[in-house]
């Protein structure tokens, strides 16, 4: 490899990490709010980290385009500013010379990201939701927290105090029953967790069922326990109601086309796997045209410092963001979304390069 190449690269990639580090500790911080109220479930302190470290996929697939953007920008600024892409130029270096190496990087870093987007982080999510759902079968209580992780379906939760995870008072709960269509009503004065059993004092059970007669009335049950017990995974009946493994977020690539062609038999994707697949390969391609608008917006020629370049890179970068996020809104026309996701790709790279060449002709 070049002495050129290695100098051009280390440079890149020491920003790069340093600007992807800074978002994986952003993230952390912000989703802090998560994670301490898994851990108010009691979990072990190694799931608990498990949890933790399962949220940095997340947001590595727009970290590192947006980290590719800062390091390739920072690296020509300050070459352009400290005259070494002067002096490279004036050594017989032509600027598609002294950027093929960051194209590399670009196109090596796609690679990466696609395999974070459409793998790794799909799998993180579900390992994440898996996490949430089997704390709360063996932990009922960490249900009736007030920012709950877990929001279950047609039922409502009233609680007085919660104390660690494990201990309730003035609990209230209604949830529908499925099988009548009725609503079924639980209070209690106090709910303790022990080991895998719930126990509970003062419980109020209020349900009702359908008269045999057409035209007759409901029949009320109304069930007073002084104490109660029963085990803490029975509650997890009303949790796996929710369906959530079908989601095409929580499907790798090769699930989501697999599950295709085993409904269809033939390799024709539905409307929400077509977006979906066009959402996973725009967040890939962001890493390359992303360097290329770094490479292209940080170069400087001229000796008055225009701010121009920079203006330029953060339209293009926020044009990108808005079209990726307003696309989830075409979930009914895949063309339209796909073509939202798609089309900043080009119109990036084509103004990257007329402003590549402008300068190459000496016209900043």
């Amino acid at each position: 490899m070049p002495i050129i190449w290695r100098y051009l690269l280390r440079s890149y990639f020491q920003v790069l990490l340093l600007c992807v580090s800074t978002f994986i500790s952003v993230l952390i911080v912000l989703r802090f709010q998560e994670i301490a109220q898994f851990a108010t479930s009691g979990a072990p302190k190694l799931t608990i980290l498990l949890f933790a470290l399962l949220q940095i996929p997340y947001i590595l697939p727009i970290a590192i385009p947006v980290s590719c953007l800062i390091a390739a920008m920072l690296l020509f600024q300050r070459l352009s500013l400290s005259h070494e892409l002067t002096a490279l130029r004036t050594c017989g270096f032509g600027l598609k010379a002294i950027a093929t190496p960051l194209f590399f990087a670009g196109f090596f870093l796609t690679l990466i990201n696609f395999t974070i987007a459409s793998e790794l982080a799909p799998r993180c999510r579900g390992m994440s939701k898996q996490l949430v759902y089997e704390i709360a079968s063996s932990n009922p209580l960490f249900l009736l927290q007030k920012e709950s992780l877990l929001k279950l379906k047609n039922a409502y939760f009233d609680i007085g105090v919660l104390r660690a995870g494990k201990y309730a008072e003035d609990v209230l709960i209604a949830i529908k029953n499925s099988s009548n269509e009725k609503i079924t009503l639980m209070s209690a004065k106090e709910l303790t967790l022990k080991g895998d059993l719930l126990k509970g004092e003062k419980v109020t059970f209020i349900s009702s069922a359908d008269s045999k007669k057409e035209e007759g009335f409901d029949h009320l049950i109304i069930e007073n326990q002084a104490e109660m017990n029963t085990k803490a995974a029975n509650l997890s009946q009303f949790i796996q109601t929710v369906d959530w493994s079908t989601s095409f977020d929580y499907m790798p690539l090769r699930t989501i086309l697999a599950h295709e062609i085993a409904v269809k038999n033939q390799l024709t994707l539905s409307k929400g796997a077509k977006i979906e697949v066009a959402r996973r390969i725009s967040i890939s391609l962001a890493a390359f045209t992303f360097t290329m608008m770094g490479v292209a917006f940080g170069m400087k020629i001229s000796r008055n410092r225009s701010k121009k370049g920079i203006v330029w890179a953060i339209t293009l970068g926020a044009l990108f963001l808005v079209c990726f996020i307003s696309a989830k809104s075409f979930r009914q026309t895949p063309m339209i979304a796909t073509a939202i996701y798609l089309l900043p790709h080009p119109l990036i790279i084509l103004l990257s390069l007329k402003f590549l060449k402008s300068i190459r002709r000496g016209v900043e």
